[in-house]
């Protein structure tokens, strides 16, 4: 993969989220398409501080590309990833911060849906103190993980505007998306990420319109997390689907798409021989759902056994999905082994020793 022009064999990163300090607690940012960034001044001064300690956790464990480690989730409850659900969308025209409860068969989060009253529309910039935090952090590549992507959006919000027409909805928030990342793209962002889980297509074919329509334009390196689910550390609710999901990614306008890999050991890695030529695979080697450090050497041969399938090049090494339910040492241990990990399969492919 290139970065910032320099091909590096095996990037490694995290797909977003990383353990908050224990003394950054609550709410940062004020919810509101007219609302200030912040919740307060000592607010602000308290996110800078924790993601530079995720940034330097980071950057010490030897990741090349980092993110903010989503510090604005409030991890320390148990509503530690409806940030992700309600960031974006609290700062759009159209939304309104309530709904009914999010459930899905097994699925059942203590997060509730946002609620569309109106067109949907961006106004305001909404990662711009998020990624402003990064950079004052960071020399390296920084990806943002900008929220659910536009089609999980629509589909997951309680409508009250669109009368049923979730493609109609899917499309406007797309369009706000898109508003946002030319947003980030002028303020030096590398790279720019959605969560998506992609079986949404049983809905229907809008699910990819809404996807390109939101990286339209967009020359910043384009990710799809294909979300298999990640309920406070217990499985989710997509489990050992890439046989569904593969085929649906080729016409997909993004670079890479990113995959959860080590929580099923693999299985079904050979589907990757069908695999997108122009696009980037990320391939997740560490769980978030288990406690269990992984070992470097099981990391190496999950990689290798990849590159039998896919270029090396177009390998980028990820953890599974976010961090933010972890104990920090922990989090810290698993970044090392999983650089370790790529370290040895670099080695191995190179033959120049570690």
């Amino acid at each position: 993969m290139k970065i910032r022009g320099e091909e590096i064999l095996f990037p490694t990163t995290i797909v977003g989220s990383y353990v908050r300090p224990f003394w950054l607690t609550g709410k940062i940012f004020s919810e509101g398409a007219d609302a200030p960034e912040f919740e307060s001044f000592r607010a602000r001064e308290m996110y800078h501080d924790a993601v530079a300690l995720a940034v330097k956790d980071m950057e010490d464990a030897g990741l090349d590309i980092v993110t903010d480690g989503g510090q604005y989730y409030e991890n320390e409850t148990n509503y530690e990833y409806a940030g992700l659900f309600h960031y974006m969308a609290e700062r759009l025209e159209g939304y309104a911060p309530y709904g009914d409860r999010i459930k899905l068969h097994e699925f059942d989060l203590p997060i509730y849906k946002p609620t569309v009253l109106g067109p949907v529309r961006w106004k305001r910039p909404v990662f711009k103190p998020v990624l402003e935090a990064v950079q004052r952090a960071t020399r390296k590549p920084i990806k943002i993980n900008c929220s659910l992507g536009p089609a999980t959006l629509a589909a997951l919000s309680t409508d009250r505007h669109y009368g049923g027409d979730v493609a109609a909805l899917a499309m406007d928030v797309a369009a706000a998306y898109n508003q946002e990342f030319k947003d980030l793209e002028q303020r030096g962002v590398d790279m720019i990420q959605v969560t998506e889980p992609l079986p949404l297509h049983q809905l229907g074919p809008w699910i990819r319109d809404a996807i390109n329509r939101a990286f339209e334009g967009i020359s910043a390196y384009k990710v799809v997390h294909v979300c298999y689910g990640h309920e406070e550390g217990q499985p989710g609710i997509l489990e050992r689907r890439l046989h569904e999901i593969l085929p649906l990614t080729h016409d997909l306008n993004v670079n890479m798409l990113h995959f959860e890999m080590s929580t099923h050991d693999f299985d079904e890695v050979e589907r990757f021989k069908d695999f997108p030529a122009d696009k980037d695979l990320g391939v997740g080697v560490i769980s978030p759902k288990s406690l269990v450090v992984e070992r470097p050497q099981q990391i190496a041969d999950w990689i290798l056994r990849t590159t039998r399938y896919v270029r090396p090049e177009q390998l980028c090494i990820s953890t599974d999905c976010g961090m933010a339910s972890f104990r920090r040492v922990v989090a810290f241990k698993k970044l090392k082994a999983m650089v370790e990990g790529t370290q040895l399969a670099r080695a191995e492919l190179t033959g120049v020793p570690v």
